[in-house]
């Protein structure tokens, strides 16, 4: 799957928050206190999801449909939430990682199957995600950071107009484990 082109959004950005499922998405948007959209309501607006899966009772985005059918809605800056939302036509983008071995226990906590939970965690150890982001303005964040530490950052980037366009290394939690042992 190829990257949707980033379009300038002429009311003000568009900035992907994203994150492999439980590091803390929802809970940064919130903080920010600004227009948020999460990409399941975008998709469910624009009929791009598929039909819900029995096993973890999610339904699958069609994210070529979607970044198709948009209408982004008015706004400045416009936060899209969602794990998926770095694949659809951001200015910008906020990674947030979590540990592995947080990111476990905040899954299991939440009743997700063991294959789910396997799947996002080995996703977030090889840094699935921040891959997906290359080539784009993209401040990645440890959300173990305190969320008025992570609301402060993300402020200071953006209000700096996403410069410089990834601020800090990419996290690496193998040699950060081993580095550990």
């Amino acid at each position: 799957m190829s990257l949707s082109p980033v379009i300038r959004s002429v009311n003000g950005p568009r900035i992907a928050v994203t994150g492999t499922p439980g590091c803390g998405k929802t809970t940064l948007c919130e903080g920010l206190a600004s227009t948020t959209v999460s990409v399941a309501t975008l998709a469910a607006q624009h009929n791009c999801l598929g039909p819900s899966d029995v096993e973890d009772d999610a339904s699958p985005v069609d994210i070529e449909l979607l970044n198709e059918r948009i209408e982004w809605p008015e706004g400045s800056p416009l936060w899209v939430d969602g794990h998926l939302s770095h694949l659809l036509a951001v200015d910008a983008i906020v990674l947030l990682r979590c540990h592995p071995e947080a990111l476990q226990q905040r899954l299991e906590s939440r009743g997700y199957t063991e294959t789910k939970v396997t799947q996002n965690v080995e996703s977030e150890l090889i840094g699935l995600i921040a891959a997906e982001c290359e080539g784009r303005p993209c401040l990645e964040l440890d959300s173990a950071d305190s969320i008025a530490d992570l609301i402060d950052a993300v402020k200071a980037w953006t209000a700096d107009g996403f410069k410089p366009s990834r601020p800090h290394a990419t996290i690496d939690w193998i040699a950060l484990i081993h580095d550990g042992d």
